[in-house]
């Protein structure tokens, strides 16, 4: 199996440094409010526009994805994209979830949602590994 000795295909690389790009414009997006000022002093258009704008890097990586998966032609890895992708939304909705209702209840609101998109890509990362891992 090519990714288990690190034999990237270029397509492979490339499609794996984009979605880690665009995980650090999703982090470097959650962290940008906080930089300049306390979020809840913004106008509500610019919390509009940020809402907006956090959508971007989510979007470009399911279309990133999309391509992989289009254009992967090895069955067998595409497969294990898939699963590991599903683990990753898996664990994403029941992390949400948990801190969801922790948040409810607390009478800090903590803004845990933002870091969706990280928890999605690196489980989702982690269950490809432990698959190619199982499957030596």
């Amino acid at each position: 199996m090519s990714l288990c000795k690190r034999n990237l295909t270029a397509f492979q690389r490339r499609s794996m440094q984009r979605v880690g790009g665009l995980l650090g414009a999703c982090a470097a997006l959650s962290f940008f409010p906080e930089i300049f000022q306390d979020p809840k002093h913004f106008s509500p258009a610019t919390q509009w526009a940020m809402a907006i704008l956090s959508t971007f890097p989510v979007i470009a990586t399911m279309v990133v994805i999309a391509r992989y998966l289009t254009g992967e032609t090895d069955e067998y890895l595409r497969n294990l994209v898939v699963r590991s992708i599903l683990w990753g939304l898996g664990l994403v909705m029941v992390a949400d979830t948990f801190f969801g209702y922790l948040v409810e209840y607390h009478p800090n609101h903590l803004p845990v949602s933002v870091f969706n998109m990280d928890i999605f890509v690196v489980t989702g990362m982690i269950a490809l590994r432990i698959q190619l891992w199982r499957n030596q």
